[in-house]
């Protein structure tokens, strides 16, 4: 990617505040420097002018009613910041929703292989982590920067007014301030993109003790000492990277303040000192009222410093949050969008994981047509699941083609062609959501929705009467948002995902060991269900049940990532291969644990 000067970073960034709200940067900026500026008035001039009033013997009256004036703008300045305040923080999920939308749409056009790289994911989590609040605070002291230099140009002219020599005292600390503010800046973006990965380690560990998935094996397995060490380690590395660079920070920001103290304080306020005893001075009052002024000099000059810094520094972070926003953000190709699918072919399809040594999948030729079940079966390791994200689309091949309709899937709109399946992966998830939307994937609006809900759920065989659903289809799934929520065991969890199928009447379905917590039974009435109300749609499932595929009009056995065996169940017997030996094997088994009352079912389930 492109780097970025600090300008055009800030006003990206000024750019996505704009977009999410136009008053609140208009209002950022304006208040806060109007803020500083009347800063000068009231504590700079405002100070010559008392001093100057009661030198020059002023009558009273005058004096009096400057001083209202200046004070009510004072209080009309604090009600402005105050209601600024209160704005921000109304419109702050405005912000949120602009840049973090934005991120999440991006993530929806990656690919699955940007997820197995580690630098993706440190880009990834600076990006997200410096979404609204980085945006904000850039924006404010933006506006403050803007005061700053105005404020402080404003009292040295009026400082410079009653003696240019005080300018000494403030345009060597400046450039003092300048040089040393951008090593400064540097130093801390150095510390923010090395502790990156150490951060993301200590955020994975506490998130394995919050999160429920984790829950079991953490109680269940002796894993604190290498979780707890594993976060301390990180925490170690991020301690110790960030004394050294903060070490450099601490001196550089010593020099900087250091220069202010010694010249523009304790040098400048001896120098009024000798001016006034040993000089000929004939407005002894405004030398006097420049002890005040250079004070406040002092600190605009300095703020204006530590802000230039703080924005420089936070557009170089932002810098991460555009190159993920911009990243591959050229005009799309204009792409066919089919309207259904009427096959799909893989002819020699390889593919290698990036950073893999040797290919996960390899040589597959396959062809799968509309109305045709498919079986995959095979070895755990062999590439069943990563065979059904290439046909999807969800990896890019290595080496091959895919070809959808006779198309090559590249030439293909992804969207629309991953929205004619309807797909269970086996690591499948439920969401806080309401049952119903967790089958249906939205919110249901009719009554026509909820008894769609309803005959999915039926068809997947999940028991929509169970008394945990004290609200019905519209009870809460888990207990993280509502204590009267719904926890699905395994087996309900994966029937909630099955439903999803069939309230989607998708073209192609795909079941990846979607039943892996139901019992044969429950799975062979699953599958059941699941064929005939897809009569006249492709259906390709992958199951360690070998007397499921039975079901399949083509049977796929996997090893070492590719087609050893292929046919239908009577041809894959008849080779005495290895489905012939896994089958029989997997048989016997059901036979020896399957109860005597249970055996009339289970002998009508093999067949």
């Amino acid at each position: 990617m492109k780097k970025h000067s600090t300008i055009s970073n800030l006003v990206y960034t000024l750019k996505q505040v704009w977009r999410a709200d136009k008053p609140l940067l208009v209002f950022a900026l304006f208040k806060n420097a109007i803020e500083q500026v009347f800063y000068v008035f009231f504590f700079v001039y405002l100070t010559k002018y008392i001093f100057n009033c009661i030198e020059n013997n002023i009558p009273y009256e005058n004096l009096f009613w400057f001083l209202v004036i200046a004070c009510s703008g004072h209080i009309v300045i604090h009600f402005i910041c105050g209601w600024y305040e209160a704005y921000k923080k109304i419109k702050r999920p405005a912000v949120y929703k602009q840049i973090f939308h934005r991120v999440m749409d991006i993530s929806d056009d990656l690919e699955l292989k940007d997820y197995e790289n580690p630098e993706f994911y440190d880009k990834y989590a600076r990006a997200l982590d410096q979404c609204v609040e980085e945006s904000l605070e850039i924006t404010t002291k933006t506006g403050v920067y803007i005061g700053n230099v105005i404020s402080t140009i404003m009292s040295l002219v009026i400082v410079i007014s009653v003696d240019p020599a005080f300018l000494f005292f403030l345009i060597i600390p400046m450039f003092v301030s300048l040089y040393l503010g951008r090593k400064n800046a540097k130093c801390n973006y150095d510390r923010e993109t090395d502790i990156t990965r150490d951060k993301r380690t200590a955020d994975y560990v506490k998130r394995v003790y919050y999160e429920k998935k984790y829950a079991a094996e953490v109680r269940l397995f002796d894993i604190n000492s290498l979780m707890l060490k594993r976060q301390e380690e990180a925490v170690d590395r991020m301690e110790k990277i960030s004394l050294r660079y903060r070490w450099k920070s601490a001196f550089y920001t010593f020099l900087m303040k250091g220069s202010y103290s010694i010249l523009a304080g304790v040098c400048a306020f001896f120098y009024v000192v000798l001016k006034v005893k040993y000089g000929h001075v004939s407005d002894m009052s405004s030398y006097i009222a420049m002890i005040t002024a250079m004070a406040f000099s002092t600190d605009q000059l300095k703020d204006a410093v530590e802000n230039r810094i703080y924005i420089s520094n936070g557009s170089k972070l932002f810098q991460n949050l555009r190159e993920f926003l911009e990243q591959d953000r050229k005009p799309k190709e204009q792409k066919t969008v089919i309207e259904g699918i009427e096959s799909v072919e893989l002819k020699d399809v390889s593919f290698t994981y990036p950073g893999a040594d040797k290919p996960t999948i390899e040589n597959i030729n396959l062809k799968w047509n509309k109305g045709e079940k498919l079986a995959i079966v095979g070895y755990n390791g062999a590439g069943k699941t990563t065979l059904i994200k290439l046909i999807m689309g969800l990896y890019p091949v290595t080496k091959g083609q895919i070809l959808i309709n006779g198309k090559d899937i590249n030439d293909i709109d992804a969207d629309a062609y991953r929205k004619r399946f309807g797909t269970v992966f086996q690591d499948l998830q439920v969401f806080a959501m309401t049952l119903a939307e967790n089958v249906i994937m939205r919110r249901p609006e009719s009554e026509a929705d909820y008894e769609a809900v309803k005959t999915a759920l039926k068809n997947a065989q999940f028991d929509i009467t169970h008394r945990g659903l004290t609200n019905g289809l519209d009870t809460m799934i888990s207990r993280e948002f509502d204590e009267e929520g719904f926890v699905p065991s395994g087996g309900q969890a994966q029937k909630i995902a099955i439903a999803r199928v069939f309230a989607q009447s998708p073209d192609m379905v795909i079941l990846d060991e979607p039943s892996s917590a139901l019992d044969p039974l429950a799975e062979y009435n699953m599958y059941n269900n699941m064929m005939k109300l897809s009569e006249g749609k492709g259906v390709i499932f992958i199951s360690h049940r070998l007397s499921s595929a039975r079901m399949a009009d083509h049977i796929y056995l996997m090893k070492d990532g590719g087609i050893v065996e292929q046919g239908s169940h009577e041809e894959m017997m008849e080779l005495n291969g290895h489905y012939h030996e896994m089958f029989l094997l997997q048989a016997e088994n059901y036979q020896d644990s399957i109860p005597e009352e249970m055996l009339k079912g289970a002998v009508a389930y093999y067949g």
